[in-house]
């Protein structure tokens, strides 16, 4: 069937076996990694309403956030 398919339209069967930016975005998102995410989207919100000390705690806070997340998944892969 897949062969098949691949024949009859091969572009429609190149876009069901290649993966998406999308996906690839949700493999590599883990708890840890969203968290430091949303601490850098709320770094550049305390950034642009000029808020230097709320910045900082926003951006140390993103920083541990995806150096443990980081650490995390080299010391947990064999």
């Amino acid at each position: 069937m897949a062969r098949q398919l691949s024949s009859d339209d091969p572009e429609f069967s190149h876009r069901m076996t290649t993966s998406q930016p999308i996906t690839k975005v949700m493999r590599w998102m883990t708890l840890w990694r969203a968290l430091g995410v949303l601490a850098v989207l709320f770094a550049v919100l305390c950034l642009i309403l000029g808020q230097g000390k709320e910045f900082f705690v926003a951006a140390l806070t993103a920083a541990l956030l995806l150096t443990y997340a980081s650490w995390h998944e080299r010391n947990r892969s064999p």
